[in-house]
């Protein structure tokens, strides 16, 4: 149960994934085969692909893997590398709080605007925003709280 909680954002990224895949599948099913296209189903996936978006950058800070991020730091020396490492949570809750504050002011801006082929508002649309930057900030939180952790316990134990 546990687990399930903690994985939440991945198991909503594979279930958006999964119902982006069958939209598309069903809108290249109808376009191509019987020649009737789905008006809501491209505003559908796109709505889809900004969820997954978002929500998958949240991912990747989680997990500690932004692939340009990772790469430019693998690169380095093993001294800039421990320096790196802890300087890069900065730039990335700077993103995230941008994510935060923009965001929430675009969705207070399209609350009445609706999708012209969904009866759906478009604060949907700019919803992934500010959720995905409250998650990086609370996961880059935690994972701050675990790195001064394991700092006093080494420095408990006497380890540089």
């Amino acid at each position: 149960m546990r687990r399930a909680l903690a994985n939440t954002v991945e198991i909503a990224c594979a279930l958006l994934t999964g119902g982006l895949a069958l939209v598309v599948f069903v809108q290249v099913l109808n376009r191509y085969l019987f020649k009737t296209p789905l008006a809501w189903s491209e505003d559908l996936a796109m709505l889809l692909f900004q969820w997954v978006a978002f929500l998958g950058a949240a991912v990747g800070v989680k997990r500690s893997q932004h692939f340009g991020i990772e790469i430019a730091v693998r690169a380095l020396p093993p001294r800039l590398h421990r320096w790196a490492v802890r300087l890069v949570p900065v730039p990335v809750a700077a993103v995230a709080v941008v994510l935060v504050v923009y965001g929430s002011r675009m969705v207070a801006m399209n609350t009445s605007r609706t999708f012209p082929t969904m009866d759906l508002s478009y604060l949907w649309s700019y919803l992934p925003l500010p959720i995905s930057g409250g998650l990086m900030l609370v996961y880059l939180g935690g994972q701050e709280i675990e790195r001064w952790r394991q700092r006093r316990r080494a420095g408990a134990e006497g380890r540089p």
